[in-house]
C-alpha cells in the first residue's frame, strides 16, 4: 500500500511548463542567436535546469556575442519572471483536490522540484499550499537525492513510495531508486520511453494509487 507520494511541481501540479519555456526566450531576447540555440536545447527530453540551459546557451553562442553574458545573471532574471507568473498559474486538473484528499487519508506528501528551494518555497507559500506538504525539496539537490532523503528519514519500503512527474528526469529518479512512478501528461513526448502508467491529469490519481 502506498504511504508516501512525492510530486514534481511544474507540469505535474501546476500548468507552468510553458511559462518557464517562454521565460527563457524573454530573458535572452536581446542576445543574437539565442532563439535557435534554445530551440535545439528544448528539442531534447531533458534539457537540464535553468543553470544548465543558460550555461549551454553561452557555450554555443558565437564569440562576439558571449562577452558580458553571465549564466548567473540570466538565471536570476529568469527566476524573478517565473516566480511572479507561476504564482498565478492554473493548477493541473485535480491537483488541489488530490493533495487535500491525500492529507485527509494521512498519506505523507512531499514536493520534489528542480526549482531553487528558496524560490519554490515562496511560490508554495504564495499559493497557500504549504500545509499540504510534509516536506518541500528543490535544487541544488537532485530529485534522486530528494527520494534518497525521504527514504533515509522514514521507515517506508520502496513499494510504499510513489513518485508523480511529467518528465524523463522524474521517471529516471524514480526508476533509479526503485519506487513506483506515475507519469502525468496528455502524451509522453517529455519522456524517452512511455511510462508504465500515464495519466492526463490528476483526477484519477487516488484511484490509480489504490488507496
Amino acid at each position: 500500500m502506498i504511504k508516501c507520494v512525492v510530486f514534481d511541481f511544474d507540469g505535474t501540479l501546476v500548468e507552468s511548463n510553458e511559462i518557464k519555456r517562454r521565460a527563457f526566450y524573454e530573458v535572452t531576447k536581446d542576445i543574437i542567436g539565442a532563439d535557435s540555440i534554445l530551440d535545439k536545447l528544448f528539442s531534447m527530453p531533458d534539457s537540464g535546469d535553468r543553470y544548465s540551459v543558460f550555461n549551454a546557451l553561452i557555450r554555443n553562442l558565437k564569440k562576439p556575442h558571449k562577452s558580458a553574458i553571465s549564466a548567473i545573471c540570466l538565471s536570476d532574471l529568469y527566476t524573478k519572471i517565473c516566480e511572479r507568473k507561476i504564482y498565478n498559474a492554473p493548477e493541473i486538473l485535480g491537483a488541489l483536490k488530490t493533495l487535500k484528499e491525500l492529507k485527509r487519508r494521512k498519506v505523507k506528501v512531499f514536493l520534489s522540484s528542480a526549482t531553487p528551494i528558496d524560490t519554490l518555497q515562496r511560490i508554495i507559500d504564495m499559493r497557500g499550499w504549504n500545509e499540504l506538504f510534509d516536506g518541500v525539496m528543490g535544487s541544488p539537490d537532485s530529485k534522486k537525492d530528494h527520494l534518497k532523503s525521504i527514504l533515509l528519514l522514514s521507515d517506508y519500503s520502496l513499494s510504499e513510495v510513489a513518485y508523480i512527474g511529467d518528465s524523463e528526469v522524474d521517471q529516471k529518479a524514480a526508476l533509479s531508486i526503485g519506487c513506483k512512478f506515475i507519469g502525468i501528461g496528455e502524451n509522453w513526448n517529455r519522456f524517452n520511453s512511455r511510462p508504465e502508467v500515464l495519466l492526463g491529469t490528476l483526477k484519477k490519481l487516488i484511484k490509480e494509487l489504490k488507496l
